[in-house]
C-alpha cells in the first residue's frame, strides 16, 4: 500500500526519468499505474496528495505538457513538485502555468541529466541521492 496518494509523471526521452520514475515508485510502493511517461497520463490525476513531474524542456514546452500543467487543479492535484531537466527560464513557465491553474507549488528544482534522448542521461546514485531527498522535502511541504 502508499506511503501516500501520489502519482509520479514525466515527460522526457531520457533514461534518467524513466529511472528516477521507478526509484520513487520502489521507494513509495506506489501502484503500477501511479508512475508514468506518457503525457497525457493513462489515468487521470484526481485528488492526488502530491504529484511530482519530470519534464524535459531547453525552451519550448509541448502543447500536451502546457496543457495538462494547466488542468492541475486542486480537484486534480492538492501539491505539485516540478523537476525539469532543462533551463530555469522553461522552469519559470512551467511553474507559472501551474501556479496559475490553482494547485500548491512546493517546489521546483532544475536539473540536467545530459545526453542526447535515448543515448545519453542516466541516473547517477549521486543525483539519485539527490533527487530522493528533495522528493522527500516536497512531500513534507504539503499541505
Amino acid at each position: 500500500m502508499a506511503l501516500i496518494k501520489m502519482r509520479v509523471l514525466y515527460n522526457s526521452g531520457k533514461k534518467g526519468m524513466a529511472q528516477f520514475s521507478d526509484v520513487l515508485k520502489e521507494k513509495y510502493e506506489l501502484a503500477v499505474n501511479a508512475t508514468s511517461g506518457k503525457f497525457p497520463p493513462e489515468y487521470p490525476c484526481d485528488k492526488e496528495r502530491i504529484v511530482v513531474l519530470g519534464i524535459s524542456a531547453k525552451s519550448e514546452i509541448s502543447d500536451e505538457v502546457r496543457r495538462f500543467c494547466a488542468e492541475l487543479n486542486k480537484t486534480r492535484a492538492h501539491n505539485v513538485a516540478l523537476l525539469v531537466d532543462g533551463t530555469q527560464a522553461a522552469a519559470d513557465k512551467l511553474a507559472e502555468i501551474i501556479s496559475g491553474a490553482g494547485t500548491n507549488l512546493v517546489g521546483v528544482k532544475v536539473i540536467s541529466f545530459g545526453g542526447f534522448g535515448p543515448f545519453g542521461g542516466k541516473l547517477t546514485d549521486e543525483l539519485r541521492t539527490e533527487l530522493v531527498a528533495w522528493v522527500e522535502e516536497m512531500v513534507a511541504n504539503c499541505k
